[in-house]
Parts: C-alpha cells; sequence; structure tokens
C-alpha cells in the first residue's frame, strides 16, 4: 500500500473510533492536507528549484543556437505532449487550408534576431507533476536592443523531465495563450 492509502486508512478508523461517519469538516481537511503531501515534490533532484533553473536554460540555450533553430523540432524536443499534439492538428489543417498557423518564434518571441537572452525570473508552485516559471526573453533585433517580454511557462514533469506545457504573456492587458489558441483553432477545425 503507498502511503496516500495508509492515511486514508487511517482516518477512516480514528473516525469509526470517534463515533462519526468520516464526512465530517476536520476528516476532509485531513484527507486533502493528505492529498496536498502526495503532489508535493518527491525530493529528487529533479524537482528542485535550482534543478528546473537549470532545464530551462539548457532549452534556451539549445533553443537560441542559431545553427540548430528549428522552431517545430525545439517544440517537439522541449514541449509538453499534449502541447505537440495540438500544434500538430493545427499544422494539419493550416497545411490543408493554406492558413499560416505560426508567424513569429515563440522562443526568441519574435521574427528577426540576434544573439537573444533569457533571464529565468521565477519558479514556484512546484508538485511532483507541475511546475510554473516565469522568464525575461530579450531577441536584441538587428540595430535595436530589443524589448523585454515575460513569458509565462507552465511545467510538466513527463518523460523522466520537465517539459514547457505553454507559453503565455500579457500583451496590452491580455493574456495570450498559444495552447487555448491552438486548441480553439483545432475545435473550430481552422
Amino acid at each position: 500500500m503507498n502511503r496516500f492509502t495508509l492515511i486514508i486508512i487511517s482516518l477512516l478508523a480514528i473516525a469509526s473510533c470517534n463515533g462519526t461517519t468520516g464526512d465530517s469538516a476536520a476528516t476532509q481537511a485531513e484527507t486533502q492536507q493528505a492529498e496536498t503531501q502526495q503532489v508535493a515534490p518527491t525530493g529528487d533532484d529533479k524537482h528542485s528549484e535550482q534543478s528546473i533553473r537549470q532545464r530551462l536554460t539548457d532549452i534556451y540555450n539549445e533553443a537560441f543556437n542559431e545553427q540548430n533553430h528549428d522552431l517545430l523540432a525545439l517544440d517537439h524536443k522541449f514541449m509538453s505532449k499534449e502541447y505537440n499534439d495540438l500544434q500538430d492538428k493545427a499544422m494539419k489543417i493550416a497545411e490543408r487550408t493554406g492558413d499560416i498557423v505560426i508567424d513569429a518564434d515563440h522562443w526568441v518571441q519574435g521574427q528577426d534576431w540576434t544573439n537573444p537572452t533569457m533571464d529565468i525570473v521565477g519558479v514556484e508552485n512546484i508538485t511532483a507533476t507541475t511546475a510554473l516559471a516565469r522568464v525575461k526573453i530579450v531577441p536584441h533585433l538587428p540595430g535595436d536592443a530589443g524589448t523585454a517580454t515575460l513569458l509565462i511557462l507552465p511545467l510538466v514533469f513527463e518523460r523522466g523531465d520537465w517539459f514547457i506545457d505553454n507559453m503565455q504573456q500579457y500583451y496590452e492587458g491580455e493574456l495570450l495563450d498559444e495552447k487555448a489558441w491552438y486548441k480553439k483553432y483545432v475545435d473550430n477545425d481552422g
């Protein structure tokens, strides 16, 4: 039996000894606390903030390599399965309809760039399967220092490592959400 199952059995036993049905607010709170503990980081190195920061640094170092910068290949290597499935479906629809689905490079946050930089603003809400990172990207446009973009990166732990599940940013007060856009595009068949 896993730890979670033992906690639930213990809570039920305690509730029956106290003459309660197990549905009391206290029991529900204890069950919720046990569930929260179950999804907390496992303590392995990959679930530490430092490890997630290193993973993001490695991802962006590769993404910013001009000799090896293939947008879709990078997405398939570093984005989540769910994100890639939506993107692949959108690309098939776009191929059929003649639409342009991707008109800018989300890794560098622009169309033209030289020596982009990425700074990790923070990593938070780390659980066994999810985390949230915020990164600042500066594309360093030719002849211009470039404008920084603050990206919100929901992360998922799958295939033994952290993958970016979405790229989000606020633009003029509106949340731009790539995954939601792909989903809407696919659901509407273009």
